[in-house]
């Protein structure tokens, strides 16, 4: 071996040691957890607020999100002194001192207060302003002069056949011949008038187990002629002496879609947005987005909280397009009072059209965020 090679190996052995030395006696970082929980001033759970810890002379910690519940956590933050800042569109930001203990969670709590300047509450009084294909449905529910099931009802029934509905029913009867069951009304031979979706069906017997009850949105039965509505009487070709059973289809699934593991949030979908130009809020555009007044959606009350009489309110954050559409990947509700009420809103923000923002003459993306108020209206109890 030669001289110089000799040398070059003894040199990078001490190197080694020197540095297997030097890193024992560097001690790793130690880190805790910060969890906690972001409200508002009225003390309702602000979701999509994002927190950052300000570390002193190191840096930031990664953003982290509040839940629904408006709850988050963040890991691995160095221990001391730090600032834990929450920001959330539409709210003032806000920041509270913590001092992070190794291997230990600390718990936070911080109250944002609002600022924005909110459009015009949509107010939903009862069932009075029910639009759409069970608009009809709710009105003649309040009169209760049938029997009605609503959704909730169905989901609640967890009834795997049709004809499983209406057992137990006053007034109605089931009878099965060979592998098919039959709905009969009382004193009542002959099979009842179906109506689906508003259009009556012709076919005489209908197979009522061959429809999956939680398929509809809503079920109205009346067990003869004299309480059957006008719209749903028969004529030359039908009769509604036997009875009449009226079904109402879901229109389609409008609920969240699950988001995959790396996607995106909304509130994260949203500050992207605002970062790269492509959306603005309020206080960026010359007009800002606007619910068409002429053609306002007003979401349903939730069953089981109508029937309640629980008054509640949602903050609804969603981007309007140019065209007058809400970007629904985008939804989410800031604060609310029950989570019954927010699906009930996103359908009513799907539907509803909107005048877009604008600025410089242009045609914008803007930030909107929506409030709803539910009003019980004890006048118009549920009756079946």
């Amino acid at each position: 071996m030669s001289r110089p090679v000799a040398v070059f190996r003894a040199t990078l052995a001490a190197a080694l040691l020197l540095a297997t030395a030097l890193s024992a006696q560097t001690p790793v970082q130690a880190t805790g957890t910060v969890k906690g929980v972001v409200k508002s001033s009225l003390g309702l759970p602000i979701g999509g607020a994002q927190m950052r810890l300000v570390i002193p002379m190191g840096g930031n910690t990664p953003v982290v999100e509040s839940d629904d519940n408006g709850t988050f956590t963040a890991t691995k933050v160095p221990v001391g002194s730090v600032w834990l800042v929450a920001r959330r569109i539409g709210y003032r930001p806000d920041s509270v001192q913590v001092t992070v203990i190794a291997d230990q969670a600390i718990e936070a709590s911080v109250q944002l207060e609002r600022i924005a300047v909110e459009l015009s509450t949509v107010r939903v009084l009862g069932r009075r302003d029910v639009v759409g294909h069970l608009a009809g449905f709710y009105q003649r529910m309040g009169y209760g002069n049938g029997r009605f099931f609503t959704a909730s009802d169905l989901e609640r029934r967890n009834a795997v056949h049709m004809t499983d509905v209406f057992r137990m029913i006053p007034g109605l009867r089931i009878e099965t011949r060979g592998f098919q069951n039959s709905v009969r009304m009382r004193g009542s031979r002959c099979a009842p008038l179906v109506w689906l979706d508003g259009q009556p069906l012709y076919a005489g017997e209908i197979d009522l187990d061959a429809f999956d009850p939680k398929s509809f949105d809503g079920i109205e039965i009346y067990s003869g002629a004299a309480s059957v509505p006008v719209e749903f009487q028969g004529n030359q070709r039908m009769s509604s002496a036997c009875g009449t059973i009226v079904l109402w289809s879901k229109r389609g699934e409008l609920r969240e879609r699950k988001r995959k593991k790396d996607e995106p949030t909304p509130a994260t979908r949203i500050a992207e947005m605002l970062e790269t130009g492509k959306a603005f809020v309020v206080t960026d555009v010359d007009a800002v987005a606007r619910p068409d007044s002429f053609n306002l959606i007003r979401p349903i009350y939730p069953d089981s909280l109508f029937e309640a009489q629980a008054p509640g309110r949602v903050l609804a954050e969603f981007v309007v397009s140019p065209s007058g559409e809400a970007i629904m990947d985008t939804f989410s509700a800031v604060t609310t009072t029950n989570r019954l009420f927010v699906e009930p809103v996103r359908r009513a923000v799907r539907e509803q059209r909107f005048t877009p923002a604008m600025k410089q003459g242009k045609m914008v993306q803007q930030v909107m965020q929506l409030p709803f108020e539910f009003v019980p209206d004890s006048t118009a109890r549920r009756r079946n």
